[in-house]
């Protein structure tokens, strides 16, 4: 095995401190004290469910309309990923890949030996999702297709339709879909359902950081047929063993709460769009529109993206997330869930950058 390193978050940590950074995928952070909760003077910090406990459980197995059996709780959905890989892909595995996609979902496979094959999506096709090119590529064989629904960095959806081909092509060929819904719900009204209810070759996996802001709880899910999750549960025993019952405790509460989560991400979502959108229509060298879903965009960019952060960086001290990270050097990264002046300041200085270039 052999992972490589994690340049996007190693990027983060080179520019800690840097003013404004609107790249970011997460919604706006929230406080401990806005939980207005007491902690339970009998709770147990010694040892949790290594399952997860089990109202969590119960909560989210609600969240994916599942049994709460199938459902294990993890550090974070890095971890979950992480996890289903272990269990699934062996050296020499082919994996299908939609792209451009979060490193983690690209690297991780890589990492336990198997041959990655990327299928991009067109820009200029809307982020579409070219099915046949699923078919092509599953012909030579296939262990697992991988996919986030929504997508980061583009927030381009998986439909219904979508899912139903993918996990009829993952039954034809024996291999399963392990699909990241991080950012599932943030599609509001037009939320796709999750592919934990399409069969047992479906892997979901999900966590409470981005759209509750809580993502130094540590907290995410896989949810997976029983038989799966028990060879999850091997390789879990192995890295984290169970988890934390305090940060547990603090996702269970934002989790009874979920609708107010919800409702906050969508105002503070709907003010950032109408700020992109506007600043879009007057950026220079920018192709793009801006999604109606999710807390990212992905635009197309003219001039160089190397150069565009740096001179953004150096110049304005602010922050973008260049698209090689992705896999697509000619694009970045815009985060539109995060503090509204800053996004408005920052896209003010990313026009003035792009004229700089």
């Amino acid at each position: 095995m052999e992972f490589q390193p994690f340049e996007h978050l190693h990027y983060y940590e080179h520019v800690r401190g840097v003013r404004r950074n609107i790249s970011y995928s997460n919604v706006l952070a929230m406080r401990l004290g806005e939980f207005h909760r007491q902690l339970p003077e009998d709770l147990d910090l010694n040892w949790t469910d290594p399952d997860g406990a089990p109202e969590l459980r119960r909560l989210i197995a609600r969240r994916h309309r599942v049994s709460k059996d199938r459902v294990l709780v993890t550090t974070g959905a890095t971890e979950a990923n992480f996890l289903a890989n272990a269990a699934l892909v062996r050296p020499g595995d082919r994996v299908v890949i939609d792209s451009p996609t979060y490193t983690p979902l690209r690297e991780c496979p890589r990492g336990f030996g198997a041959e990655v094959v990327l299928v991009t999506r067109d820009c200029r096709d809307g982020w579409r999702l070219d099915l046949d090119r699923y078919v092509q590529a599953a012909e030579r064989g296939i262990r697992l297709f991988v996919f986030a629904n929504l997508n980061n960095p583009t927030s381009a959806g998986l439909r219904r339709s979508d899912i139903e081909e993918v996990a009829d092509l993952a039954e034809e060929h024996d291999a399963y879909v392990l699909v990241d819904e991080t950012f599932r719900e943030l599609a509001f009204d037009r939320t796709p359902p999750s592919v934990a209810r399409f069969g047992p070759r479906m892997i979901a996996v999900s966590t409470v950081t981005k759209v509750c802001g809580l993502g130094a709880l540590r907290v995410g899910w896989i949810v997976a047929s029983r038989e799966l999750l028990g060879q999850v549960r091997t390789v879990k025993d192995y890295t984290t063993i169970c988890g934390s019952s305090l940060t547990h405790l603090f996702a269970q509460w934002a989790l009874e709460r979920w609708e107010f989560f919800l409702r906050r991400a969508r105002k503070i979502l709907d003010r950032n769009r109408k700020i992109a959108r506007e600043a879009m229509e007057e950026a220079p060298y920018l192709r793009g529109d801006v999604p109606t879903a999710g807390t990212v965009l992905f635009p197309h960019c003219d001039v160089d993206v190397g150069k565009l952060s740096e001179v953004l960086l150096r110049k304005y001290k602010t922050v973008i997330a260049h698209g090689r990270f992705f896999g697509m050097a000619d694009h970045f990264r815009l985060g539109l869930g995060g503090d509204s002046d800053e996004l408005s300041e920052g896209l003010d200085y990313l026009r003035m950058a792009l004229r700089d270039v």
